[in-house]
């Protein structure tokens, strides 16, 4: 009677670890990932859910131009992505690309493809930008 008792707990315990384990949500957040080349150097500019697009700093890419990847929304639920090109001069930045993308958006740990393989010209000597984003969701 005692190893059918034993056996009997086993399993209720062995029930309850697979009924958490299923049950437990696992924590996974959203990011977009860009690569963006200037002068054949390569960059990775990554963001994540944010609630204020005006906080959302602009990196400087090679000195000739500034990209800004910006993603407003909560962790499942992306309101928009919007992706920001601006070339540098002695004055001012200046806008040359703007890129809107609105759901369903598509997440996985492997990432998915957002954009295609941008390529963008700018100033006098047509300096060239190139840039790729994808989506993935990153397991906390």
């Amino acid at each position: 009677m005692y190893a059918y008792a034993h056996v009997s707990l086993v399993r209720i315990f062995l029930a309850a670890a697979i009924l958490i384990a299923v049950v437990t949500p696992t924590s996974a957040s959203p990011l977009l990932k860009c690569i963006v080349s200037y002068a054949g150097t390569p960059q990775t500019i990554t963001a994540h859910p944010e609630i204020n697009p005006y906080l959302i700093d602009a990196v400087d890419i090679g000195e000739r131009f500034t990209f800004k990847a910006v993603m407003i929304g909560k962790e499942n639920n992306i309101d928009y992505i919007k992706l920001y090109v601006y070339f540098q001069t002695r004055r001012n930045d200046v806008p040359i690309h703007q890129a809107s993308y609105l759901p369903p958006f598509v997440f996985s740990e492997e990432g998915v493809m957002l954009t295609p393989k941008n390529y963008l010209y700018a100033g006098d000597v047509e300096r060239a930008l190139e840039y790729q984003c994808s989506l993935q969701k990153v397991v906390n």
